[in-house]
């Protein structure tokens, strides 16, 4: 195997553990702190911002519609 196919699945290794480790930290935050977090985050480009809104929208529609049954 080649020093450059080494270093490319060393990449893809340290990409997954970040991964995991991400979605743990997620899994752990109650659904009210991850939204907190998203509204009080501002992203680097108007693209990702405009993203985050409408998920943050999405989710509390969601959650007053669940609230209100």
């Amino acid at each position: 195997m080649s020093e450059t196919q080494e270093h490319q699945e060393t990449a893809v290794q340290q990409l997954r553990r970040v991964r995991d480790q991400l979605n743990r930290e997620i899994e752990a935050t109650s659904g009210q702190a991850l939204l907190d977090q998203i509204h009080g985050h501002r992203f680097t480009t108007p693209f990702l911002q405009r993203l985050a809104s409408k998920a943050a929208s999405k989710a509390e529609a969601s959650k007053a519609a669940s609230s209100s049954r």
